[in-house]
């Protein structure tokens, strides 16, 4: 009897992380574009220009987005796809963007793919074990998490640099950098030196990073101490998608944003320093200066790692967050340093 064929249902395809879908390019200066919302609403058309000139395949669309610190961003819409299958026409990209933007003597420097790798932060590892040079921590723990997990990490750092305030301790945290794919591979443990050692996330913030949650600065979403969603547009605790003019006359009653046609009431007000703008108001007297532009990393916040954090990041703005968490006393202590 031939054997019977069951037909499978297709599997959807794997999101990517959010990185893995961008790519970007510095300013050559560190001063801001000249029209930039006129480039990031047109970029999208020289991406579809620059694939026709060069019989690029590629039917995909991005979006773009020029910030404040002298870069634009293109997205591919395409949450399957990677970025990199932009990478063989950056060069012509690049060469395109420059001449169909008013850039002056500070243009584009070329496109590169936005990096993805991920910081997990591996706790409670005994000193007596670990290598006293740096450079060696590495070599060190490469073999063992290879050995234990299959994973191979891409760097190994000590979270506290500092030896002489290490001295007195019995255990550290390391930070290892892994790709994408590795994250649910290591879980929230790996057993090194014969015991369990906890796993969690590392993310990069400073005291400049706006929480999505409460609006403040200093911290991240995750962290909020903030129980409630403060909109940003009014400061009242719901989220900006439910915003709207309190008037039950208004004929705008419906839009997503302050009206100051109607009443008193409807005016924007900052959360942080209550004036009448926003809380996403770059002016605003509250928000931090930015910095000079260094070479350093900002010092990562641990953050417990969800099942899904390791999937494209498709929240936005008007979704909850997820509960505010508190990393242990010791790794809070690591992260007291700021990046100047």
């Amino acid at each position: 009897m031939a054997p019977s064929i069951i037909a499978t249902a297709p599997q959807a395809p794997k999101l990517l992380l959010r990185a893995e879908g961008r790519f970007y390019a510095l300013r050559s200066s560190p001063t801001e574009y000249p029209k930039s919302l006129l480039i990031a609403a047109t970029c999208s058309d020289i991406v579809a220009l620059v694939r026709r000139d060069v019989n690029c395949t590629l039917t995909l669309t991005v979006t773009a987005k020029v910030n404040t610190r002298r870069s634009v961003t293109h997205a591919v819409s395409d949450t399957t796809t990677l970025s990199a299958s932009f990478a063989p026409y950056f060069d012509t990209l690049t060469t395109k963007f420059n001449r169909s933007f008013p850039v002056g003597d500070s243009p584009g420097l070329p496109f590169r793919l936005a990096p993805n790798e991920v910081q997990l932060t591996i706790q409670s590892l005994p000193l007596a074990f670990l290598p006293e040079d740096p450079e060696e921590l590495f070599p060190s723990l490469a073999v063992s998490i290879l050995n234990t997990k299959k994973v191979e990490i891409l760097s190994a750092r000590y979270l506290n640099p500092n030896s002489e305030s290490s001295a007195s301790k019995s255990a550290t945290s390391v930070i290892v950098l892994v790709n994408p794919g590795d994250v649910p591979v290591m879980g929230y443990s790996i057993r090194l030196f014969s015991l369990s050692r906890p796993i969690e996330r590392a993310y990069s913030s400073n005291r400049y990073t706006q929480c999505r949650n409460c609006r403040g600065f200093g911290h991240l979403t995750q962290h909020c101490p903030t129980p409630s969603r403060v909109c940003p547009l009014c400061s009242l605790n719901h989220t900006r998608s439910n915003h709207r003019c309190p008037n039950p006359t208004c004929p705008s009653a419906s839009i997503l944003k302050a009206t100051r046609s109607c009443d008193s009431s409807s005016l924007a007000c900052c959360s942080n320093c209550g004036g009448e703008h926003s809380a996403l108001y770059k002016e605003c007297t509250s928000r931090p200066a930015p910095p000079a532009r260094t070479c350093s990393a900002p010092a990562p916040e641990v953050l417990r790692l969800a099942p899904a954090d390791y999937m494209m990041d498709t929240a936005t703005e008007d979704e909850n967050p997820p509960p505010p968490t508190s990393p242990t006393r010791s790794l809070q202590q690591g992260f007291k340093a700021e990046t100047p």
